[in-house]
């Protein structure tokens, strides 16, 4: 992501478990300190893979192809609300910590927020 762009959103497709089509929505937010990235499940849209179980392999495709620093990269996994009434189909935001090793990113750690707390 060239300096000069600051926002991003649209589709973002990636190769999902045994190499799937998958695709999920994306905002990218430039900051002075980093930059946020909000990947967005879209259930019925997915042909493939879900962005939550894929979260390393999307995260790595997503600073390379954006060209975005990966030390400074925040990653949040929107799921957004699915009608019903069972709590399991509520929307919810989640902050994937991950750790990047010089080449791609490893280990998520899953952080529950709030939309309100978010950054955006």
């Amino acid at each position: 992501m060239e300096a000069k762009i600051k926002y991003v959103d649209e589709i973002f497709h990636f190769s999902g478990k045994w190499e799937m089509p998958s695709l999920c929505g994306i905002q990218i937010r430039k900051k002075d300190n980093g930059t946020l990235v909000i990947l967005t499940e879209l259930y019925e849209q997915n042909p493939g893979s879900s962005v939550t179980g894929m979260i390393e392999a999307v995260a790595t495709e997503v600073v390379k192809h954006y060209g975005i620093p990966p030390e400074t990269a925040v990653f949040i996994v929107h799921n957004p609300e699915r009608s019903s009434h069972h709590e399991f189909f509520a929307e919810t935001f989640y902050y994937a910590r991950l750790k990047w090793d010089g080449e791609k990113y490893s280990y998520p750690e899953w952080e529950k927020t709030t939309e309100a707390s978010v950054e955006v």
